[in-house]
């Protein structure tokens, strides 16, 4: 995603960096024997994913509202 806006920008790259964190870590794990730890270390892993996701989605909103908003004041 392509944007001029810097917040966007580091929302995004911290998206993909926990989306690639979270299926770096099931590919590792993937071949071994796991414990409870490393169940609870996914599902961390999956709530940062999560989280990341939700921000940016939220700062998204947050601007095509603002974006709205002017253009129904101008209206």
């Amino acid at each position: 995603m392509s944007s001029n806006d810097l917040f966007q920008r580091q929302l995004s790259t911290n998206t993909s960096r926990r989306h690639h964190e979270a299926y770096q870590f099931a590919k590792d794990l993937s071949g071994e024997s796991f414990n409870v730890a490393d169940m609870y270390a996914f599902q961390n892993q999956l709530m940062d994913m999560s989280n990341a996701s939700w921000a940016s989605s939220q700062y998204t909103q947050f601007k095509f509202g603002i974006r709205k908003a002017i253009i129904d004041a101008i209206n």
